[in-house]
This record gives structure tokens, sequence and C-alpha cells, in this order.
């Protein structure tokens, strides 16, 4: 994608390229993904983009700042405004299957780094 800069998965369909980007990074990171796929939906590079973030239930466990869905929820409205001739934008947030009892959790580090 000449415009968006690199992406982290690219898949070409039968209607075109469809994007995903997944967040590792810190809340910044987050908006700089989300930039790069209005901006291939915008140059019509793309037919689709999608970003998936840490879900608000599982964001306590990350790493402060960590780019989630709650901090980007007040975005939508502005993406939602974009003027995409074709394709779809999407967020997913995932989660953990769940917590265990008696299992020691990993230390939470606020500096945006793995302590380990």
């Amino acid at each position: 994608m000449a415009g968006t800069g690199p992406l982290d998965l690219v898949r070409e369909t039968e209607r075109g390229f469809f994007a995903l980007e997944w967040e590792t990074g810190n809340i910044s990171s987050s908006h700089r993904a989300v930039n790069k796929l209005c901006l291939g939906l915008l140059d019509q590079e793309l037919i689709g983009g999608a970003l998936v973030v840490p879900s608000d239930n599982l964001y306590p466990y990350l790493t402060d700042r960590v780019g989630n869905y709650r901090e980007l929820r007040p975005y939508l409205l502005l993406w939602e405004q974009l003027p995409f001739k074709d394709g779809v934008l999407m967020l997913i947030a995932v989660e953990q299957d769940g917590l265990r009892e008696g299992v020691p959790r990993l230390p939470k580090g606020t500096d945006g780094r793995a302590l380990i």
C-alpha cells in the first residue's frame, strides 16, 4: 500500500485489499494505525480495515496506556464522518477467556515495557 505505510496484515479478496492492524503499543500507536487504515480507504487502496485492541475488561491487566477500545471509542463519530466511497473500517475488541483464582498474576508495569 503506497499511501498507508506498512500494515500488520493485508489480504487480497475478490473485491480488493483488506488490512488488519493489531495493537501492542500505546494509545498513540492505535491512532496511527487507524489513520493508516483511513488513508487506505480514502485513497481506495483498501476495501476495508480493522484494528484489534484490548476490551475494557482486558485493559486493567495490561501495561498502562496500551491502545484500547475505551480510549478510541470517542473518535468513532469522527471516523464515521470520513467520506469513504466504499469500504468498511472496524474496531475489534478482544479479551481473555477468563480468570482463575490462585494463579499468580504477572506484575503490571507502568513504563510501557515488560519487565520479564
